[in-house]
């Protein structure tokens, strides 16, 4: 996780697909983070760019995914 970047994701689609890689990946080494993500994407006040910005922060911050 060397050269990870941020991006900024515009179309709605992408930012769900990537929210969804995430949490797939999170789930198998961190499945209470996973849960607590899926739980965020249910709650339809929370716009997805923001679940998938706090996910990415995860990542970040524990270098979970490989």
């Amino acid at each position: 996780m060397n050269n990870m970047k941020r991006v900024h994701i515009k179309k709605d689609e992408s930012v769900e697909s990537a929210l969804l890689l995430v949490i797939s990946k999170l789930s198998i080494t961190q499945p209470d983070e996973a849960l607590k993500l899926m739980a965020m994407c249910a709650n339809d006040d929370l716009p997805k760019r923001s679940v998938l910005n706090y996910a990415l922060d995860i990542v970040e911050r524990r270098n979970y995914l490989s």
